[in-house]
């Protein structure tokens, strides 16, 4: 049984210079045309080149013809198909022929006279052979091998089967093998690996009989083959050397089934066959009682011996395993094709070995192309031959005293598949199995009882492919089929460096089940001034088999200034079919053009990771605390995790039951100094994962998890509690849990509008808890406090639907946070804590990613950075209601990302990413002005937000991006800075979309005095181990900061000196006065100073 090759639609473009393929002999100097019948008194005048269309005329004479006469000149005008009428055909000749006869009638088609045009083929007589019983042979007529061979020019000597340096084997394992007989021995293999005597012949005619050549007879395996002096073949049965039959009453099948793989045809005596002269290698596995107790030993014997096709003409109805494993390890590792027989029971049943895998399975017709009844039939089946009432080579001679015999049985359809499948070989010596096998399969013909029945029972799907058609198998698929399988360039991290001169080796390969190649010559070319190719043909002179690849290889060199990213190259390719074509089949060069992209620019080791297709941003982050950072990010229902050189987190990939819906978040929700990973699926289904990967806890509730969790110690419990919306196409549900999984007290809270993206969570109004904002796309906003309720001055109604998170952020230095958000209409709206409008701002474009927030030109005041569907970069002060210098910066196409921010150089100026979703990611300086060698070209599309981060902890930034195909990690190389900023969707792990503006100080010059006093909020909080403070000072003075419980006593000073005006930092690591580590639990940390005192709070965790 053969799986039918599987025949996709791959994009590519390419060029096939012979749509015909070789299936039909036509004339390329000419072709037929009719004139619509809409154009009146059409004429052709004397001269027969001109007429009376001056359209066609002027097209006549573009394309050199010759003559332009009518096809049917006794045509009247009364002789009509339909509205078709036979008068108005016109043959047009051509002076030469046509390099693409194809071609030219499309350029015909485009004519307004012009209804049709088609090409005019060369019909010829098949070929009859002078075999004495030809016409007894039925069968090789239904099966076309007289079409076949009017291929050939057979009578000036070009011979079916036959090669200029090699031979096609089908080997014969089987009852013995009449070596000498009249109609076989010139076809009979001769293993000259085993001419001892070195004189091109293993046999010897002596003494009126053929004989094995006595000087080669040594008892030595003189070609290693595992077989001692065989020469036509083997007895494995009885382990000698000849095959040939004991006694030739008992061993004549071997004889019969050879016969019908390749008798020698056209040899004026007995019958032909489909193989023509084709070898045959002959095995016996038989013994004296008519069983084959060592057929698949001949099977690995063939194999061993160099056959191409093993022909097995018998079987059984028990499937075994070991059988199978000879089938397999002969078909895959030796290249044979194995064709058996589906048995004579007249039953649907699996017979073997037709019905193992790798084995094409053939049952029998009869004379008119019926189902012989008496055969098998059954869905392991794979095509249908004639077998009923089949003459046949013998070992015994007939009452006409001949060597031959009429005979049934699906033993001689197969042969005559095996036969077809060695005269395609033959034709394609270095085509592969698929191809073979699908060109008998596919082009088999269909008869009427495979929707017929016998005797009652249905035979649809039970009788293969079809009737074997071998004219049309010769003619099948003569197509090949390169493609771009791989780009290697021999640099340490596999990338094409800006600025060197580099070899690039271009891997192509022929896929398997296609038509060989040689002769190929590829040429690259780029229409960039940035790169120049040095050497930009390479000519490949060897075959590409079917399923075999090369390298063409070629130099570059590069500008130091070009963008990184994959780069597109245009690749021409033309090659010649490579065949022993019958020389009636001329095909026309084949070529190729398509897009090669080489990557440009620093890929981290181990990374890209493939075959990946990621809609939620990924998570830099480090769950188990021990300075190596992982990767975090879901694609379908798997959640992988990564590290440094793209090795797998311990217990990643995790698997869930559903699509994974959202992106991560990671923080320590039990305390344990080690951070669990959070995210929700298609199904419903919250989960967070421990650091190796084991199931922390999950949560069911019936609607897909939407866009991201939020964590956030949201009861001021001391834990983090994960808060998330789930929703449907009517409504959502704002959910907020704690670590054991259950529902915090006033959640979850039902929203009657549609949400397509997550919370964010801070306290917006100093109340001392948090509050959790979300968006609608029913245009709301909705601030709901920690205890389920809407707060006042909420919903807030927008111009239109909501897809952009909210962020968090005191913009005005009121304490209080303002709320961000853009809408579908291009509208971003800050509102103050209480939902009155602040600032607005207009864009006309969709904006959907994220509003992230830095202090790009370093005046104390915070810009609102948003992309959107206008191919612009925003960097807005909403203070002054204005766009910075420099900005907004051209994308050049729409984004749905996140702007992040970082200080990409350690210039303390910081930098901004943003990706585009076709796949471009850039990066601008803070003055809009473009970072070296961005932007990034990738070819892949990007649906989420870029992480920054180190991965391998070397100082320079890791830039990770998550397309539809890959996980990209960029090495940015240049030595970063690490101050505070937007370094991840919705500004941190913890997903929370809030941004802790007085920590900001560290994107400005430290030189730069603060007009008044501020405390920041500590960074992170909660926090374990250690968290920042700031402070600002605008003049010299004594200053003490202190950290108390929640009782009011004091845990530890932190500050207790006269410090300098200016910004400010201090960090606390949990412990006391006396050094010892503090409880979970919150606490309180004072600025005071002669005029000034300031009072925050923090959660510190275990």
């Amino acid at each position: 049984m053969i799986s039918p090759k599987n025949i996709g639609i791959q994009i590519i473009f390419f060029s096939f210079l012979s749509i015909l393929n070789g299936r039909e002999k036509f004339y390329n100097d000419r072709i037929i045309i009719y004139i619509d019948n809409g154009v009146e008194d059409f004429q052709v005048f004397d001269d027969q080149l001109t007429t009376s269309n001056k359209v066609l005329n002027t097209k006549l004479a573009l394309v050199k013809a010759k003559v332009i006469r009518k096809w049917l000149p006794k045509a009247r005008p009364t002789d009509h198909d339909g509205d078709v009428f036979l008068n108005r055909y016109y043959v047009v000749e051509f002076h030469s022929a046509k390099k693409s006869i194809e071609k030219t009638i499309e350029e015909f088609l485009l004519l307004e006279p012009v209804r049709s045009a088609e090409i005019i083929p060369i019909v010829e007589l098949a070929f009859q052979p002078n075999d004495e019983f030809w016409q007894a042979l039925y069968g090789l007529r239904q099966v076309k091998a007289d079409s076949a061979y009017g291929l050939y020019d057979i009578e000036n000597g070009e011979i079916p089967g036959q090669m200029p340096s090699s031979e096609i084997v089908v080997a014969i394992p089987d009852a013995s093998l009449m070596w000498d007989h009249p109609d076989l021995f010139d076809n009979i293999w001769r293993n000259l690996g085993e001419d001892a005597d070195g004189d091109g012949t293993v046999l010897e005619y002596i003494d009126d009989e053929w004989v094995f050549d006595p000087d080669d007879i040594n008892d030595i395996d003189d070609d290693g083959d595992g077989y001692i002096d065989n020469f036509v073949g083997y007895d494995i049965n009885y382990d000698t050397n000849d095959p040939y039959p004991i006694s030739p009453t008992n061993q004549y099948h071997g004889t019969m089934v050879a016969g019908c793989v390749s008798a020698v045809t056209n040899n004026q005596i007995g019958i032909s066959s489909v193989g023509f002269s084709v070898k045959l290698m002959g095995l016996n596995c038989g013994d004296n009682q008519g069983y084959i107790p060592t057929g698949f030993e001949g099977i690995l014997a063939a194999a061993h011996m160099g056959a191409d096709i093993i022909n097995c003409s018998w079987g059984m109805t028990s499937y075994i395993e070991s059988n199978q494993a000879v089938i397999n390890t002969v078909y895959n590792e030796y290249g044979c094709v194995i064709v058996g027989s589906a048995g004579n029971n007249g039953s649907n049943q699996a017979y073997y070995p037709a019905s193992y895998d790798n084995v094409v399975s053939v049952t029998s017709t009869s004379q008119g192309s019926a189902f012989s009844c008496w055969a098998n039939r059954h869905e392991t089946v794979d095509i249908a031959a004639p077998g009923d009432d089949i003459l046949c080579t013998n070992t015994i001679v007939n009452d006409d005293g001949e060597l031959y015999e009429i005979v049934d049985g699906t033993s001689f359809s197969a042969p005559t598949v095996s036969g077809a499948l060695a005269l395609i070989k033959s034709i394609f010596p270095d085509a592969d199995n698929d191809m073979l096998i699908s060109n008998i399969i596919e082009s088999a013909s269909f008869f009427p009882d495979m929707d017929g029945d016998c005797e009652g029972e249905d035979l649809n799907g039970l009788l293969g492919s079809g009737q074997l058609n071998i004219y049309q198998a010769i003619l099948l698929n003569i197509t090949p089929e390169l493609s771009v399988s791989n780009v290697t360039i021999p640099t340490e991290g596999g990338l094409f460096y800006p600025g060197d001169t580099t070899e690039v080796m271009i891997t192509l390969s022929n896929a398997p089940g296609y038509v060989p190649v040689d002769n190929v010559i590829v040429s690259l070319s780029i229409d960039d001034p940035m790169i120049t190719i040095i050497n930009s043909e390479f000519v490949f002179d060897e075959i590409v088999a079917s399923g075999s690849e090369f390298d063409a290889q070629f130099l570059f060199t590069s500008s130091e200034s070009m963008s990184f990213g994959d780069i597109p190259f245009n690749l021409n390719l033309s090659a010649e079919l490579s065949g022993n074509f019958p020389s009636s089949l001329s095909y026309e060069t084949y070529e190729l053009e398509t897009e090669v992209l080489i990557p440009f620019g620093f890929n981290q080791d181990g990374y890209p990771i493939e075959n990946l297709n990621i809609q939620g941003s990924p998570l830099f982050t480090d769950l188990y605390g021990n300075s190596f950072p992982q990767i975090y990010f879901g694609s379908d229902s798997m959640m992988y995790g990564t590290w440094i050189s793209g090795f797998d987190a311990i217990g990643f990939p995790f698997e869930v039951e559903s699509e994974i819906s959202s992106s991560a978040a990671a923080g320590d929700l039990d305390g344990d100094e080690d951070k669990e990973l959070v995210f929700g699926s298609l199904d419903g289904t919250l989960y967070a994962l421990n650091k190796n990967g084991t199931e922390y806890l999950n949560y069911v509730q019936p609607d897909p998890i939407i866009g991201f969790p939020a964590l956030n110690d949201l009861d001021n419990s001391g834990s983090l509690e994960i808060i998330f919306v789930a929703g449907n196409d009517t409504s959502a549900t704002l959910y907020a849990i704690n670590n054991a999984g259950d529902d915090v007290t006033g959640f979850p809270v039902t929203i009657p509008e549609r949400i397509v993206t997550g919370p964010a969570v801070a306290d917006i109004d100093g109340s001392g808890t948090a509050d959790i904002v979300i968006v609608t796309l029913d245009s709301n906003v909705y601030a709901i406090d920690a205890y389920g309720s809407l707060k006042s001055g909420f919903p807030f109604l927008t111009s239109d639907g909501i897809q952009t998170p909210a962020t968090l952020a005191d913009l005005d230095g009121d304490q209080d946070l303002e709320i961000i958000t853009g809408n579908e209409g291009g509208n971003v709206y800050v509102l103050h804590h209480d939902g009155s409008v602040m600032a607005s701002f207009v864009t006309e474009h969709p904006i959907r990613g994220g509003v992230s927030i830095a202090d790009l030109d370093r005046n104390g005041q915070m810009e609102l950075l948003f992309s959107g569907l206008d191919q612009y970069v925003h960097a807005w002060d909403p203070i002054v209601d204005a766009e910075i210098t420099g900005w907004p910066v051209n994308i050049g196409s729409g984004s749905i990302s996140e702007p992040i921010v970082v200080d990409l150089d350690n210039d303390l100026d910081l930098e901004v990413i943003t990706a585009t979703i076709e796949g471009t990611i850039y990066i601008s300086h803070h003055d809009g002005s473009s970072y070296q060698n961005f932007p990034y070209i990738s070819q892949d599309s990007i649906h989420s937000t870029p992480a920054i981060g180190d991965l391998d902890n070397d100082g320079d930034y890791e830039l990770i991006v998550g397309t539809a195909v890959n996980l990209k990690v960029l090495d940015i190389l240049d030595i970063g800075g690490d101050q505070y900023s937007w370094k991840a969707y919705r500004g941190n792990s913890h997903r929370d979309g809030y941004y802790d503006v007085s920590l900001s100080y560290l994107a400005m010059d430290k030189n730069m005095i603060p007009t008044e006093f501020s405390l920041g909020n500590n960074y992170p909080n909660p926090f374990n181990p250690v968290t920042n403070i700031t402070y600002g000072l605008p003049e010299d003075m004594r200053v003490m900061i202190t950290v108390y419980d929640i009782k009011g006593r004091v845990v530890k000073t932190l500050v207790d000196s006269r410090q300098s005006a200016g910004h400010n930092s201090i960090f606390w690591n949990g412990t006391n006065d006396f050094g010892a580590p503090v409880s979970t639990g919150l606490y309180f940390y004072r600025i005071q100073s002669s005029n000034f005192s300031q009072t925050k709070k923090m959660i510190f965790l275990k």
